[in-house]
């Protein structure tokens, strides 16, 4: 008993010493993200060495979701059906610019172009964009000379292209020789000739079916760009992980992942 008792007394001194003493020690926890499993029932068909791992973002850069799947991180999925889905409406918007292009072409040779020529209006040659875009513009061509025969004799009805060419040409140079010189630059050839006049609704239609094919190359530009960003996002997905941690856990597998404090 005396034994219980000095034991006793020495703990009613000693205890107000130790609660008087402040703590310094502030609970920590620590939040680990790691894109390895951890146990059998979650493993997944593939490992992924942390050397190959660092080639993630350029196979990730060349096609999209690949640096993912690397990793063994699900978000590949969202990424190759992006790239999917953009191909294909790219290749969607590329064939009808190109039917659209094909329809309005057609309409031209046989209703603008067709008075021009003896033989088939099929077999007229074909030009780039630009002509077409002056057919949107000017109802008639106009001649290319006045005169059939001798020195040209330029257009002058400023309401066709060549009238409007020879207008503008005399306006910008001072003499008769450089004017002419540019208006037999930028003037129509007679196998490129064409009129509208009798032709108002057609004329009409080639507009809307112009306008269908600009639609449709703008919306295939817009595609590629969804392709690019998706590319480069994938890209900086894959590299953002990699810089995060890369280590190998005691199993085999990679684990990508990063420890926050607080």
């Amino acid at each position: 008993m005396p034994d219980c008792r000095a034991l006793f007394a020495i703990a009613l001194i000693t205890a107000p010493r130790l609660s008087a003493q402040p703590t310094s020690v502030v609970p920590r926890a620590v939040a680990w993200y790691d894109t390895a499993t951890t146990s059998r029932a979650r493993s997944v068909p593939w490992r992924v060495s942390p050397r190959v791992a660092n080639y993630a973002p350029i196979a990730s850069a060349l096609i999209p979701g690949s640096g993912q799947l690397m990793l063994g991180n699900d978000r590949f999925i969202g990424y190759v059906a992006l790239e999917a889905l953009a191909w294909w409406k790219y290749a969607k918007d590329v064939s009808e610019q190109r039917s659209q292009e094909a329809a309005f072409k057609q309409l031209a040779r046989r209703q603008a172009r067709s008075h021009f020529t003896a033989g088939s209006p099929d077999l007229l040659p074909d030009a780039d964009w630009a002509y077409y875009e002056k057919m949107r513009d000017y109802k008639e061509s106009g001649s290319l000379s006045l005169s059939t025969s001798g020195p040209i004799v330029p257009e002058t009805d400023t309401l066709t292209y060549n009238g409007s060419r020879w207008h503008l040409a005399q306006s910008t140079f001072s003499t008769r020789e450089g004017a002419l010189q540019k208006y037999l630059e930028d003037a129509v050839r007679p196998e490129f000739a064409w009129s509208w006049k009798s032709a108002q609704f057609q004329w009409d239609v080639f507009k809307q079916t112009t306008n269908k094919r600009n639609d449709a190359y703008r919306s295939g530009f817009t595609d590629l760009m969804v392709i690019g960003a998706n590319h480069i996002l994938s890209m900086v997905d894959a590299f953002s992980t990699v810089r995060l941690r890369a280590s190998t856990n005691a199993n085999g597998d990679a684990a990508i992942g990063a420890r926050l404090s607080w």
